[in-house]
């Protein structure tokens, strides 16, 4: 593959990161000034844990359908937010619901906007 002539996967694996981090500092900042949610340790875990989803995403080989892909590690990622949730601050519906949407709108945006094809 030619330097400059066709997306890497280095920089699909950057921009699906960069955007997990951009969805965390919303998840971070909702949660610190929209609910009675605790900053920490919780709101820095979204933060984190929407970064690694981005990070996750970008990395996956999986050869299966673009929406599917980000829905599936969405998935994937909210089970763990939602048991970690039990009995906590956040619904485990809403922990689990939220990062699947998060998962989609990563693959979604850098499928479609930013031209960043899975490999």
């Amino acid at each position: 593959m030619k330097s400059g002539s066709k997306v890497t996967k280095t920089s699909r694996l950057v921009t699906t990161t960069v955007l997990g981090a951009v969805f965390g500092v919303i998840c971070m900042l909702a949660s610190r000034y929209g609910s009675q949610i605790p900053f920490w340790p919780l709101g820095v875990s979204f933060l984190l844990h929407h970064t690694v989803l981005g990070f996750a995403i970008g990395a996956s080989s999986l050869k299966m359908n673009w929406a599917a892909h980000g829905v599936m590690w969405g998935a994937l990622f909210g089970i763990f937010l939602a048991i970690g949730n039990i009995g906590g601050p956040l619904s485990p519906w809403i922990a689990f619901a939220l990062p699947v949407i998060w998962g989609f709108l990563i693959e979604t945006l850098a499928t479609k906007a930013f031209k960043q094809p899975q490999y």
